[in-house]
């Protein structure tokens, strides 16, 4: 397995409105050190490290986002700064929002600089802050780079890719934050994906496993046959307004978008499997030939912004089932937000996609013995992030 990583994207840091309440975001860089933390203390694992390629990112991206959204996530914190609308250290929050009913008009970008943050946000979890753009474009840089590895050299990668993405992306609509998602990264490693295939028409797949739906990465390709999007997230959850079983595809698209939703009381590992394998199903039936997962672990029992009771060990299980299919596989990160555990959450998942892989096409997984695989204790990963 090839594991990528941009140190840019633990520059990152801003706040959110949660209710009454302006507080740190939990989408935070110890998120990420949790996971580098626990991966080096595993010597299976190697992780590359990588610098964000500018141009190439931004061409990527550019397939996906409109010119003048991205043109706006890279500028409008120096154009408040320059304003003396923020701080140096603070972040760029919306104050309104279009309203179609009451006749806003989205056609048009405002002028004003407060109105133009609420155009193209959804929420109030997405603050800008001076490296956010920096992270975001590192970022989809790494989904990017996973996507041509993947493509172009699926043999020496072993089959499976990780992209360790931060800030997430599955929230972000062509030209609409929120969820603290920038950048749609696993669209843009699906664009790229198909972009770098010898045969375009191939089949890929989006299997989306974070706790919310991704909203953005549906609407992205809801009327495409290419790729499939498949969901299992918290029913009536946020982003509240899209992930019912309803929502099909419309188009060439029709039949190749998959919702499905589980009531929260129904969160434990019991209950989500059928799911998953209901999941499985959809893929296979398509004919999918590349799988791109969408990887959130707030699916965890406790996790501040999600509602499953997923205990660690169901994650090796779900990655087994993932890695069963057999396909060369992207993986994203997404969300996750129990930080003490997401290190050790996320090694249980590697482990099983590399045992369920390795069993399918027949190969010997580089796993090391079981004395290798050594947990990280939650003190481990709460070093300053600097």
């Amino acid at each position: 397995m090839k594991i990528l990583h941009n140190p840019t994207t633990l520059q990152h840091r801003t706040r959110e409105l949660v209710g009454a309440r302006l507080i740190d975001a939990y989408e935070s860089p110890e998120r990420l050190t949790s996971i580098l933390t626990a991966l080096h203390a595993n010597p299976c694992y190697e992780i590359t490290e990588v610098a964000t390629d500018l141009d190439a990112a931004t061409a990527a991206a550019a397939k996906v986002h409109t010119a003048e959204y991205l043109a706006h996530v890279g500028t409008i914190f120096e154009s408040w700064l320059a304003e003396g609308m923020v701080e140096p250290d603070g972040c760029v929050l919306p104050e309104c929002f279009p309203v179609i009913r009451l006749g806003g008009n989205k056609t048009r970008q405002p002028r004003d600089l407060a109105a133009r943050v609420g155009y193209y946000a959804f929420d109030m979890s997405t603050g800008i802050s001076r490296e956010t753009y920096a992270s975001a474009i590192a970022s989809a840089d790494l989904a990017r780079r996973g996507a041509e590895l993947l493509a172009t050299q699926n043999d020496e990668v072993g089959g499976l890719v990780f992209s360790l993405c931060r800030p997430p992306g599955h929230h972000c609509q062509t030209n609409l934050m929120g969820g603290y998602c920038y950048l749609n990264n696993t669209a843009i490693a699906v664009r790229t994906l198909l972009d770098s295939l010898p045969n375009p028409d191939e089949q890929v797949s989006i299997l989306d496993l974070d706790f919310h739906h991704g909203n953005g990465t549906q609407s992205i390709f809801y009327s495409q046959r290419n790729p499939c999007y498949v969901s299992i997230h918290g029913e009536d959850e946020y982003p509240y307004f899209t992930g019912s079983p309803e929502e099909t595809g419309e188009g060439e698209g029709e039949g190749y978008n998959l919702n499905l939703p589980l009531p929260i009381e129904m969160g434990d590992f019991d209950n989500y499997r059928p799911r998953l394998h209901e999941a499985v199903a959809k893929i296979r039936s398509v004919r999918t030939r590349w799988l791109v997962v969408s990887l959130g672990f707030d699916t965890f029992v406790g996790d501040p912004v999600g509602k499953f009771q997923l205990e660690r060990e169901n994650y090796e299980e779900m990655g087994a089932i993932v890695g069963g299919m057999g396909l060369p596989t992207l993986v994203v990160l997404e969300g996750g937000y129990v930080v003490e555990e997401l290190g050790n959450n996320c090694l249980a998942f590697l482990r099983g996609l590399e045992k369920g892989y390795a069993d399918s096409v027949n190969a010997s997984p580089k796993l090391g013995s079981e004395e290798d695989w050594e947990e990280v204790r939650p003190e481990e990963t709460a070093d300053e992030v600097r």
